[in-house]
């Protein structure tokens, strides 16, 4: 029970913090090139994705990204779908797809850094792993300011003190020194 209480309290917190946050959604087509440890080929393979996701004002980035692969020598290889999440500066990226080359599906982990990427690809069915590093046209992220209150045109400085006529406003004293014996009538 006492689990129960801590996980709906950590549930709550989580999202009353990411309530309270601001952020922007960016959309992001990308290129990379990426070298395949293991592979019969120098060449890298030729990556074209799109990223979307949300910025907050805490840094926090999420969402996700959809990558095609194109092999030199053999064409059209990797479909992918994966998600994002980490900062402005590193994403990790999890997700899956498919290999046209070996026909079976795939699940895909990586890390995504300032114009640098890095991976593997297990193929299921396959049981093979192929690791690859990169580099990439995605950069860190901004991160959006906290929306500033507006300033009302009557009073363009916020610090200045707004004297109140009391010819028209009753004010009872005596209630004001009682309940707040510092109180001192300034007459202002």
């Amino acid at each position: 029970m006492k689990i129960w209480k801590l996980l709906s309290c950590v549930t709550a917190v989580t999202f009353s913090v990411s309530a309270m946050a601001v952020s922007v959604e960016e959309n992001t087509p990308f290129a990379a090139l990426q070298w395949t440890f293991g592979a019969e080929s120098v060449k890298p393979d030729v990556v074209i994705g799109y990223r979307s996701v949300d910025v907050d004002s805490s840094g926090d980035v999420s969402g996700w990204q959809g990558s095609v692969s194109y092999r030199p020598e053999h064409g059209v290889d990797k479909l992918k779908l994966e998600g994002v999440t980490g900062d402005e500066d590193i994403q990790y990226t999890y997700g899956g797809g498919y290999s046209l080359q070996h026909h079976k599906p795939l699940v895909s982990a990586g890390i995504n850094g300032s114009y640098l990427t890095a991976g593997a690809d297990y193929v299921i069915g396959s049981h093979k792993i192929e690791p690859y590093v990169g580099l990439t046209t995605l950069s860190g992220y901004d991160v959006p300011r906290e929306p500033v209150a507006q300033q009302s045109n009557n009073n363009p400085n916020p610090q200045t003190v707004v004297n109140i006529d009391k010819r028209q406003t009753a004010v009872n004293n005596n209630l004001q020194v009682q309940h707040f014996p510092e109180f001192r009538d300034c007459n202002c």
